[in-house]
């Protein structure tokens, strides 16, 4: 199937709808499927998704809001207080934080913090968020982790109004 590489990830381009020809790219490494049933806007978003989505160059920080995190170590502050993550749990983090106000639905973090493809009927997502809240959002002011009802997870800059 022919598709294009974007963010370091393959795209694969549907010319016809056919199950079995997703299954397949997603079987031989796509991150994402679009073709031409597509809403055009839809399948540009998708693209850039993956396009934005590139590793931090070694060494730097992303910032978002309160919060500090190293692209490269599970260090993490909030308004200067250092936070302890596990991997994932900073993996975690850095996805959300990279994609402000944005929310993931369960399955959008399974393919990108888990690298899955599949929902393999756990409920890991839920634990990991519920633990990373607990450590980013416990003793501070507000919020930044929340839960957008009907859409998933998003991390935000800035308290609720």
């Amino acid at each position: 199937m022919p598709g294009m590489r974007a963010g370091g990830q393959w795209i694969a381009w549907q010319a016809a709808d056919v199950a079995e020809d997703r299954i397949a790219a997603f079987r031989n490494g796509a991150a994402d499927v679009v073709g031409p049933l597509m809403d055009m806007r839809e399948a540009v978003l998708r693209i850039r998704r993956f396009a934005a989505d590139r590793p931090s160059p070694q060494g730097s920080d992303i910032a978002c809001g309160e919060l500090t995190i190293s692209a490269t170590q599970p260090d993490v502050t909030r308004g200067g207080r250092p936070i302890a993550l596990s991997q994932r749990e900073h993996r975690l983090l850095l996805h959300l934080a990279r994609y402000p106000e944005t929310p993931f639905d369960r399955r959008a973090l399974l393919r990108a913090v888990w690298r899955l493809d599949f929902d393999p009927g756990t409920n890991s997502v839920e634990v990991h968020i519920w633990r990373l809240r607990s450590k980013i959002d416990r003793d501070f002011a507000w919020p930044m982790l929340r839960t957008v009802k009907g859409a998933g997870y998003a991390l935000y800059r800035e308290p609720p109004l």
